[in-house]
């Protein structure tokens, strides 16, 4: 089913705070899904797979304790036994805020350069990874992007789709026979 990345942010908003996330975590996991959405290097899949597996050494936990800490990125940093590696490529690209700066990111099978306005992948065999791996992450000389496509939809597998709203589900309250009646249009009388 194809949705906007308007649509896609918040059902994976929904679907990460059904996984058991709160609700600040569930709204960073949104935005990193429509990051790489955008970029066209995840579809559902990847989200889908960090939401089952989430724990603290997920990416989409690690990301934004990542951005709490305003690293400065002169030095390399190494992060260890990541878990859905991939969800940690928005989270760099939402520190950083020059337009000089320049990440190099690897882990097993992938190597990508992340800036403040592009994700390019390099070896994007690792994307699909789920880990734990070790990711590299070290500032490099202003890099000339190749412009990548951009995408302002998604397609997503039924199945995928269908598991993230089943996730996203859990985020609603059941109906009550009070909410039923007192609901639009509902009630003992017809007054439209």
């Amino acid at each position: 089913m194809n949705h906007s990345l308007n649509e896609y942010e918040d059902l994976c908003k929904k679907a990460a705070r059904g996984g058991g996330m709160h609700w600040g975590q569930a709204e960073e996991v949104g935005k990193a899904a429509r990051i790489l959405s955008y970029y066209g290097i995840d579809d559902g899949q990847l989200v889908l797979s960090a939401i089952e597996c989430f724990s603290d050494k997920n990416a989409l936990f690690l990301g934004p304790a990542l951005c709490d800490k305003a690293i400065d990125f002169k030095k390399s940093i190494r992060l260890a036994g990541v878990e859905s590696p991939t969800f940690i490529l928005p989270f760099l690209q939402m520190m950083l805020t020059s337009e000089t700066t320049c990440l190099k990111v690897t882990w097993i099978g992938f190597e990508g350069i992340v800036s403040a306005n592009e994700i390019f992948c390099f070896r994007p065999e690792g994307i699909a990874n789920v880990g734990p791996v070790n990711i590299e992450i070290e500032s490099i000389e202003t890099f000339v992007f190749q412009k990548t496509k951009r995408f302002s939809r998604v397609e997503i597998n039924e199945n995928i789709l269908n598991m993230l709203n089943k996730f996203a589900n859990r985020t609603y309250a059941p109906a009550t026979e009070e909410s039923r009646l007192s609901g639009a249009g509902a009630g003992l009388s017809d007054n439209d």
